[in-house]
């Protein structure tokens, strides 16, 4: 697909406006992105950034009693938000003949959301069934959340999505205000535009909507680095759904501002691994860890670049054999040696870069999935431009004496390893948490 043209405007209380209009098809993606997630949520209060989502997508004010999604629906456009480490975003797709509409339902919410005791206790009570169904009573439900609280020693860098249960029960009305009058202003906020429309009546209809919103003091963002681990660190989770035993690895990954050409060797180096291009690591019952089901990610949901704190290289492995664990870890240990000390094979480096591009481009077809990106990247980086550079600079920019350092300095890394073993029995002396 042709790339978009990026047009930024910034209006008088903050808003920060993207507009990258398309001629392609006949549909937008309008996003949202507030700068706030549940990495920087208020201390004591986990979980509040995944539900104010969850309240504000129900819509504003002036979208009541019907509500956000129904309108969008009717439409013939589809919606959904996201809370994230950093970030929480709104998003929408529909027929370009909706863009005043979907416009007008984003500033509804922006200006005030249809926050009552009703709505709250609702909300609360859908999270609740939520974690349920992912977590407590789903097989490895803590993956990938354990690993960042095995890995990070800062609270917030170590925090899942969902939040403690009695936070949750502690939230009230008040609360909820604060935090939106904290968050969810303007000046917080990147509004993104994609699709098939034209600049000048796109900026008219912003600006219509938008402009008369107040301009409202946002909560300075904390800066939430950390040192790299010194030691490994390791954990077992007795997990009461498991049929299998299982062993997730976690490593630092390198700061995508300060460190990105060594960060983007790492997206490439976990692609490798993943594809199975080492025979210790390729699942199937004749492997050394008779290991059935592999994944390796970059990212804690396994987006690059959707983060600007400490993020993770992710390896998860379900394993059938007393030993398991060790025997991933030791064939772990020797794909990185290996990758380390012999350079990947051109046409191999060649061919993973190719198919790593060719997913991204993909995801960039649909409008509302650029607008996601984009949005990201500007709100995290300002540079909306990486979402399309990105491909491009992993198929022609990562060479295979990056990927090999990157091996190298996994192998030398400190690392985050949990065991999940069935059933609620763990071996004495080992750290422990039960999932049940």
């Amino acid at each position: 697909m042709s790339r978009d043209q990026l047009h930024r405007l910034v209006l008088d209380n903050g808003l920060r406006v993207l507009l990258a209009p398309n001629p392609v098809g006949a549909s937008i993606g309008v996003a949202v992105h507030y700068n706030v997630g549940f990495r920087t949520e208020p201390q004591g209060r986990t979980g509040l950034a995944h539900l104010f989502e969850h309240l504000v997508f129900q819509g504003g004010r002036d979208a009541a009693p019907e509500g956000y999604l129904p309108q969008v629906q009717r439409a013939g456009g589809f919606g959904d938000a996201r809370t994230r480490q950093d970030v929480t975003v709104y998003y929408a797709a529909a027929p370009a003949s909706a863009l005043e509409m979907l416009l007008a339902l984003e500033a509804d919410r922006m200006r005030a959301p249809c926050i009552s005791e009703r709505n709250l206790r609702t909300q609360t009570a859908v999270i609740d069934q939520e974690i349920s169904l992912m977590v407590r009573n789903r097989p490895y439900g803590t993956f990938p959340w354990v690993l960042p609280r095995a890995l990070h020693r800062r609270a917030e860098n170590a925090r899942d999505g969902y939040g403690e249960t009695a936070d949750l029960a502690s939230f009230d009305i008040a609360l909820c205000e604060r935090f939106f009058a904290d968050h969810y202003g303007p000046g917080n906020a990147v509004l993104t535009l994609t699709g098939a429309f034209d600049r000048g009546t796109a900026e008219r209809v912003v600006r219509r909507h938008f402009e008369s919103l107040p301009a409202r003091p946002t909560v300075r963002t904390p800066d939430l680095h950390e040192p790299a681990p010194e030691q490994e660190r390791r954990l077992t989770v007795a997990d009461l759904h498991a049929g299998s035993p299982a062993v997730a690895v976690g490593y630092r990954m390198p700061d995508p501002v300060t460190e990105r050409p060594d960060y983007l060797a790492h997206l490439v180096l976990a692609a490798l691994l993943r594809q199975g291009g080492h025979a210790l690591l390729r699942p199937g019952p004749t492997a050394a860890a008779q290991v059935s089901s592999l994944s390796v990610g970059c990212g804690l949901f396994g987006l690059p670049l959707d983060t600007v704190g400490p993020d993770l290289l992710t390896l998860f492995a379900v394993h059938g054999h007393e030993r398991g664990a060790e025997q991933v870890l030791e064939a772990l240990d020797g794909a990185l040696e290996a990758l380390a000390r012999d350079e990947v094979a051109a046409g191999t480096l060649r061919a993973t870069t190719a198919r790593w591009a060719a997913g991204a481009m993909r995801e960039l077809g649909d409008p509302g999935t650029r607008a996601q990106l984009l949005g990201l990247r500007e709100t995290l980086f300002g540079e909306a431009e990486l979402t399309h550079a990105l491909p491009e600079l992993i198929r022609h920019g990562v060479t295979g004496e990056q990927v090999s350092r990157a091996a190298g300095r996994l192998r030398s890394a400190h690392r985050a390893v949990v065991e999940f073993v069935p059933g609620a029995a763990v071996p004495r002396g080992t750290a422990r948490e039960v999932a049940a």
